[in-house]
């Protein structure tokens, strides 16, 4: 009798053991599932009416998120003088080898000069016009300041670029109050008039889907600009300088146009430089970035997002293109840091930098500029945080803000091209190496050494 009591006892143990790990593994579907697709996204309203009327063909390129809907104000059917109205073309400013002609504020925020007072940081970036669609994000988010320098060649693009900025302006108050942009042509394929948009090139515009709008608009290309771009080098450096020194803050934070800062960023960056003071003034404040799956939602402050890193819906940027990039940045301590959530601090150094670090990072607008010198891809922006090293900037590593690109990146998905233009870059790279040397007389990490024993130290990417 007793062994038999003994058999039944087992077998309500074993049950019971059964029935939990049941539980458990539906508890982990329903906690991703909630991850993939949050239940509490409000609608899109669109109180302008004639703007809903055609949807765009074009999917979405960026994935909606519950924080990323637009909601249109009554002012969005407001008459407005075309956005480059003021703009000739015989003026603006050559850079220093006369390869590109720039012109600043061809576009002004209604608020940009009145928030550049309100808040210490101005967050700069830079782009150009097939690119721009995440901006919508980014302005939804930052409600500070922004300095746009975007790209445009030849008479279609700067058309289509008016158009699409005139769209955005429209139906995006946070665009048309604090987006300030920035032109810059190429001399060799230079618009020769300003042909100005009309009501009716807008009328057909879907503000509910702003990337989807941009695809359907870059079709629109000439074949010989479209030629033109995929053998030509997009201008990257000139671009970022515009953009710093167009910002009127005492702060910058330089970043790329598809990096979306965290909800409410600007409050607590703009807090936590009111209150910090740094020796020096040589401080260089990182913001970890990570990669999102195209099925999550962004994720509304750090926990959740270490709770999508752990499913794998989230990793830090570039992880698995090219680990060296933000590898430095060290993301597992900063996702073990979970003190002090309600305001921003340092919550480390960067103590292994090494080549090729390339943080988005706030700082004083007095860093180094970005060496124009490199064009396209590959040691743009590394070049330029190799400098802030050598010159004796410190990088710290802030917690809890955060900023997110979408997609995880593979090496598959990055085009051969990209390749060539860094393989051209790091020649140009051996000059610039020892400018650096000759300027602070200092080589911490034995960049001067010959090149077989330097390729055995350094990981070749950029």
């Amino acid at each position: 009798m007793s062994q038999l009591l003994l058999f039944f006892q087992s077998c309500r143990l074993w049950n019971l053991s059964i029935a939990s790990v049941l539980a458990l593994t539906l508890s982990n579907v329903l906690l991703t599932v909630r991850l993939l697709h949050s239940t509490d996204c409000p609608f899109i309203t669109l109180e302008d009416t004639s703007m809903a009327s055609v949807v765009a063909k074009a999917p979405p390129l960026t994935p909606p998120t519950c924080l990323e809907y637009i909601i249109l104000d009554n002012s969005s059917n407001r008459t407005e003088k075309p956005v480059f109205s003021g703009l000739d073309l015989q003026l603006g400013r050559w850079d220093s080898r006369r390869l590109y002609k720039v012109f600043e504020f061809v576009v002004v925020g209604d608020k940009f000069a009145e928030l550049s007072e309100q808040y210490s940081v101005c967050l700069a970036t830079q782009s150009s016009i097939e690119r721009l669609g995440p901006l919508v994000q980014v302005a939804h988010h930052w409600t500070g300041p922004i300095s746009v320098a975007i790209f445009a060649a030849g008479d279609d693009e700067l058309h289509l670029l008016q158009v699409y900025l005139s769209f955005l302006r429209k139906c995006y108050p946070g665009i048309r109050e604090r987006v300030s942009f920035h032109l810059a042509y190429p001399r060799d394929k230079a618009p020769s008039h300003v042909k100005q948009a009309t009501p009716i090139d807008l009328m057909a515009l879907d503000c509910a889907k702003p990337e989807a709008t941009l695809v359907e608009l870059i079709q629109m290309r000439s074949h010989d600009t479209t030629k033109w771009r995929s053998k030509n080098v997009y201008p990257q450096n000139h671009l970022r300088n515009v953009a710093r020194k167009t910002c009127q803050s005492d702060n910058v934070f330089l970043t790329d146009i598809d990096i979306i800062p965290s909800i409410n960023m600007t409050e607590y960056l703009d807090k936590f430089l009111r209150h910090t003071k740094c020796p020096n003034n040589q401080c260089a404040y990182v913001i970890p970035t990570y990669e999102l799956d195209n099925r999550a939602r962004f994720p509304r402050d750090k926990p959740d997002l270490i709770r999508l890193a752990r499913k794998g819906l989230a990793r830090p940027f570039h992880h698995k293109v090219f680990i060296y990039n933000q590898y430095a940045t060290n993301f597992t301590r900063w996702q073990a840091d979970l003190n002090n959530l309600e305001e921003t601090h340092v919550s480390y150094n960067v103590t292994n930098f090494e080549f090729l670090y390339e943080p988005f990072y706030v700082a004083p607008d007095q860093v180094p500029p970005h060496d124009e010198r490199f064009l396209g891809y590959g040691f743009t922006r590394n070049t330029q945080v190799y400098e802030m090293f050598v010159a004796g900037y410190q990088f710290q590593v802030l917690t809890p803000i955060f900023t997110c690109h979408w997609g995880l990146q593979n090496k598959k998905s990055r085009p051969a091209w990209r390749e060539r233009q860094n393989n051209v870059n790091r020649k140009q790279f051996e000059v610039f190496k020892r400018e650096v040397f000759a300027r602070y007389h200092k080589d911490p990490l034995k960049m001067l050494m010959p090149k077989k024993a330097l390729s055995r130290q350094v990981p070749i990417g950029g």
